[in-house]
C-alpha cells in the first residue's frame, strides 16, 4: 500500500511538472536541457540515507535505517524527490484525500512528519560533480526557493548524492544511495 501511494505521489508530480514544462523547450527535441546531466536522467529508487558526523559517526535522526523514495530528473530540467521514513508514519485510517483531510490534527502531524518532498528544476555542474536543486515547492514551506547542491558519484547502476549540512549544532555531510527505477 505505502509503496502504491509512493508511486501515485510522483505520477502527480510529474504530471504537474509536466504541464508546467515552458512549451518552448518541451517539445525543442534537445537530448536534455541540462548539460552534463545525462546520467542522471531517469527515476532513481532510494537505497539509504546516512548522516555522517564530523568524528566520522553514522547516524539516522531523520528517515531512519530504512526509508523508502524516489527521485526523478527529466530531460526538461525538471525534478521531483520524496522520502518516507522507517519506520512508516501512521496517519488516519483510510485511502482518500478526504480521508486524510478529516483525520485529526495530530494524526495528520505524525503523517507529516514522516514524509519528505520537494521539486523544482536541476542544474549540473560536471567540473565539481555537483548537482543543484532549484526549489520550485516543498513540503517545508521555508524551503521554497532554496538551492540544495549535492556532490553525486555513479558507482553501476547506483547513485550516491552528498549533501552538507548544518542541523543539531553541527556540521553534517547527508549522503543518499540511489538505485536506477528499471
Amino acid at each position: 500500500m505505502r509503496s502504491r501511494l509512493l508511486f501515485l505521489c510522483s505520477l502527480v508530480i510529474l504530471g504537474v511538472l509536466a504541464v508546467a514544462v515552458p512549451r518552448s523547450r518541451a517539445g525543442s527535441g534537445e537530448a536534455t536541457a541540462v548539460p552534463g546531466g545525462d546520467r542522471l536522467l531517469g527515476a532513481w529508487r532510494l537505497v539509504s540515507v546516512e548522516t555522517i558526523r564530523p568524528n566520522g559517526e553514522v547516524i539516522y535522526p531523520f528517515y531512519g535505517k530504512h526509508p523508502e523514495g524516489l527521485i526523478v530528473y527529466d530531460r526538461s530540467g525538471w525534478m521531483s524527490v520524496q522520502i518516507v521514513s522507517d519506520p512508516k508514519p501512521p496517519g488516519p485510517k483510510g485511502d482518500s484525500r478526504e480521508t486524510f483531510r478529516n483525520g485529526s490534527p495530530d494524526e495528520k502531524v505524525v503523517a507529516i512528519e514522516g514524509y519528505y518532498a520537494y521539486f523544482g528544476t536541476w542544474t549540473v555542474d560536471s567540473s565539481t560533480s555537483t548537482v543543484t536543486h532549484h526549489l520550485k515547492d516543498s513540503l517545508y514551506p521555508g524551503e521554497r526557493g532554496v538551492e540544495f547542491a549535492r556532490h553525486f558519484t555513479f558507482n553501476g547502476d547506483q547513485l550516491t548524492l552528498i549533501a552538507k549540512t548544518h542541523e543539531m549544532g553541527e556540521d553534517h555531510q547527508r549522503k543518499l544511495v540511489w538505485q536506477r527505477a528499471r
